[in-house]
């Protein structure tokens, strides 16, 4: 059974709460905030790592610019402004679902961007050492939007 990557994204997030909570109270918190952030990145690798072997003909750009049809599938992002070029795709994220969910999950501020924002980059270089994402902001940070810019370098 398939679980909706929001719902998914939730499970983990209670875990990872838990975790900065018992590693806050032993080691600090910006030692806590470290591993969670260490943790988030690993498990953006291993489904960067994933998305690449679903690749029909190796990962390409082509191919990676389908995640976006699962992001928006997902239900989690409102994406908006989409340009797709040979070697670009940049695009804007106006609502983040995940974020909304950790606020009312009641996580620290400080994990409620962390826990899903670390995550794209490793994503993107897990599933090709060809692709560099830029994103200056994010709405986790507090900003209204996240700009994301995606290239693939030969």
């Amino acid at each position: 059974m398939d679980i909706p990557l929001l719902e998914q994204r939730a499970i983990e997030a209670s875990i990872f709460k838990a975790l900065y909570q018992a590693l806050k109270e032993k080691n600090g918190r910006k030692a806590a905030l470290e591993t969670v952030e260490t943790a988030a990145r690993s498990m953006a690798v291993q489904a960067g790592l994933s998305f690449a072997a679903k690749a029909p003909d190796g990962p390409s750009f082509e191919h990676f610019k389908t995640v976006l049809d699962m992001w928006r599938g997902s239900g989690a992002l409102d994406i908006e402004d989409v340009r797709s070029g040979k070697d670009e795709l940049t695009f804007t994220v106006t609502r983040c679902g995940y974020v909304e969910k950790y606020r009312e999950m009641g996580l620290p501020e400080e994990l409620a961007g962390l826990i899903s924002c670390c995550r794209d980059e490793p994503f993107a270089q897990a599933y090709s050492n060809r692709i560099f994402m830029e994103r200056p902001e994010t709405i986790g940070s507090g900003a209204d939007c996240c700009r994301f810019r995606f290239t693939w370098k030969d």
